[in-house]
């Protein structure tokens, strides 16, 4: 990665692990508190009043998160996750009655659920080629891994030492971190507005209301995107189910104290980290759907042993399991999300992957109660297992099809928008330029173009330095978002000058036939592109050698 990718990336990406921590620890103190006030139906009680305005709400936060800029709404996630957890544990600390505490516990909810949308869509816009879009969501639940073994582990030992309120007051300066790591990150501009009949965007309610229709529209008409929040739904009905057992299990069958949920989800976290060197494998896969199924039966299938030796090794080994491959699950649907979902859709998809992961967790609470209250914790652990076994009969064919549907270019989808060119376009008519990119690795001191040779493709930088030279003086220099070559496809004259790798780069280069079809088919972008080439041609007339700074397009 080049150093300006890893700046953005560094902050950003240990801001969510702070912010992933403070969830996962979050949830768990919230439970005991619950559990400590009526057993498992308050504990299920403070799921549902946690998750059922996230279920509503998702959809609308995803919609605002796809207008504005990515690190702009991270901010505010991170900056509400500080106030809503501080005043959660504040209550607690004052000995506030537990419906104030309950009352305060959707906050928190509401503002982790502004967060993964905007991180979702911001790591297609950052990386450089598509199996770094595996690779990032590798590194993403990598850190998810981390957090769940971290964020559990800590509560875990502050509940055994003080207290629910200092391990939810613990959380809360881990989400201040988070928002303090990233004030000055700028990240990528939005990919675009959502415009009425005249052409103009439109901003206020209505257009968010607009956006939040068209993303769930989307997710109807698209049968890989329908199959893929079913699995999610249910992945999270799993995860669902664990919040609260891990409760149960720890108090009433293997009795480990007040620590014991927070170990239990600590070995979960454990296997999640450990998947990190599974997932790796991932990167460059084109098939995944057998990843996909493998890995969620061996989560249900380890739940469901821990009956059979009820103790408390055995059940850490298991839960670890479970965690292990539940962490590739989720690394692989996701993969499949942001392959599949359409680009101006990609943060209202995962809106509504948040809205459907609220509602796994929530259903996930209430089959365990019900299953409690039917056959116990026996039953309460083989649940998930049968409801799996019964859904992926069901899908069966349709999860073999995903492969060969999930294919949207995100990265090259990306790096066009970046490229004031080619921003006009709408999202069709992009995405037909990205399928036919091809992508062009070329080392220090290569002539990628020369000055009076005739012109046959159109090139994008998605990495590293190149020089712009004409009659022997250097003219400017090309970077990530810059492109080169539409003077001699347009105006069909040689090429105006050379251009030269000043460095390792990574180019996209685009044929001259779809080139000069989608520059002159589209108004707005053949204007941009007449205004472009007079402006260089102008510069190279009027000044001699150039203009530092003004490269031009050869």
């Amino acid at each position: 990665m080049s150093e300006s990718r890893c700046a953005v990336n560094a902050p950003s990406g240990r801001a969510y692990a702070l912010f992933a921590t403070a969830e996962f620890g979050v949830l768990i103190a919230l439970l005991v508190f619950a559990y400590r006030q009526g057993g498992s139906t308050a504990g299920m009680v403070m799921v549902l009043v946690q998750l059922v305005p996230c279920m509503v709400l998702s959809p609308f936060l995803g919609a605002l998160a796809g207008r504005h800029r990515v690190t702009r709404v991270l901010r505010i996630g991170y900056g509400l996750q500080s106030l809503s957890i501080t005043a959660v544990a504040v209550a607690i600390a004052s000995g506030a009655p537990g419906a104030i505490v309950f009352g305060l516990a959707p906050l928190t909810a509401l503002s982790f659920t502004v967060t993964r949308p905007p991180q979702a869509a911001l790591l297609p816009a950052v990386v450089r080629q598509a199996d770094e879009l595996t690779a990032a969501n590798v590194i993403t639940g990598w850190t998810d891994g981390a957090a769940s073994l971290m964020g559990p582990a800590i509560v875990g030992l502050l509940l055994a030492w003080r207290g629910t309120g200092l391990a939810i007051a613990a959380m809360a300066v881990l989400a201040t971190g988070a928002l303090v790591l990233l004030l000055g990150v700028a990240g990528p501009t939005p990919a675009g507005g959502l415009a009425n009949e005249s052409g103009r965007e439109r901003s206020g309610p209505v257009a968010v209301l607009a956006a939040a229709s068209s993303n769930v529209g989307t997710a109807i008409r698209t049968p890989q995107l329908r199959v893929l929040f079913v699995l999610h739904t249910f992945y999270f009905v799993l995860i669902g189910s664990l919040d609260l057992l891990c409760v149960v299990l720890a108090v009433e069958l293997l009795h480990m104290g007040p620590g014991g949920p927070g170990f239990l989800n600590a070995a979960l976290g454990a296997g999640a980290l450990a998947a990190g060197f599974v997932t790796v494998f991932l990167v460059g896969r084109r098939h995944l759907s057998a990843t996909l199924t493998v890995s969620l039966a061996v989560a249900v299938s380890a739940l469901a042993v821990i009956e059979v030796v009820p103790r408390v090794a055995p059940a850490l080994l298991l839960l670890a399991t479970v965690g292990l491959a539940g962490a590739v699950f989720d690394v692989t649907a996701r993969t499949l999300l942001q392959r599949s979902a359409p680009p101006e859709a990609i943060a209202g998809t995962f809106s509504i992957y948040e809205a459907l992961m609220d509602l796994g967790l929530a259903l996930g609470a209430v089959l365990v109660r019900a299953a409690l209250a039917i056959g116990g914790i026996p039953a309460a652990l083989c649940a998930p297992a049968v409801l799996a076994a019964v859904l992926v009969a069901l899908l069966w064919h349709r999860i073999l099809s995903i492969d060969s549907t999930a294919t949207v270019p995100q990265v090259e989808i990306q790096l066009l928008r970046s490229i004031p060119l080619f921003s006009s376009l709408p999202a069709p008519s992009i995405e037909s330029i990205a399928r036919q990119l091809e992508p062009l690795s070329v080392t220090k001191g290569t002539l990628v173009v020369a000055e009076g040779d005739s012109g046959d493709h159109y090139y994008a930088v998605a990495d590293g330095s190149l020089e712009v030279s004409r009659d022997g003086h250097q003219l400017g220099t090309l970077s990530r978002g810059d492109g080169f070559g539409e003077i001699a496809l347009i105006r069909r004259v040689p090429r105006t000058a050379s251009v030269t790798a000043l460095s390792d780069a990574l180019l996209y280069r685009l044929g001259m036939e779809p080139f000069v079809a989608s520059v002159t088919g589209h108004a707005p972008t053949a204007s941009a592109a007449g205004a472009i080439i007079a402006r260089h041609l102008r510069t190279h007339d009027e000044v001699p050698g150039g203009r530092e700074g003004d490269p031009g397009s050869p």
